[in-house]
């Protein structure tokens, strides 16, 4: 199963609320967020930072790192 359908299976359980303001739904968006375990906030603000390496920068998930450059290096030594 990829992971399109998994998440697709996944929304199948979700559940539909009617609001009646923009601001009542958001107040409930974060509550429900704050709700959820630190690990998975951290697991779905890593998968929205992943999503958009993909598809608006175009690149492969393979380059999703952390990058290091050494501009200068010397010796402890003189």
């Amino acid at each position: 199963m990829s992971s399109l359908e998994e998440r697709a299976e996944q929304r199948k359980n979700w559940p539909v609320r009617k609001f009646d303001s923009f601001d009542e739904l958001r107040r409930q968006q974060v509550l429900d967020w704050q709700s959820r375990p630190p690990e998975e906030r951290l697991a779905a603000a890593w998968e929205l930072a992943r999503d958009y390496w993909m598809t608006v920068k175009g690149k492969t998930e393979d380059e999703l790192r952390l990058q290091k450059s050494v501009g200068h290096s010397r010796s402890g030594r003189r």
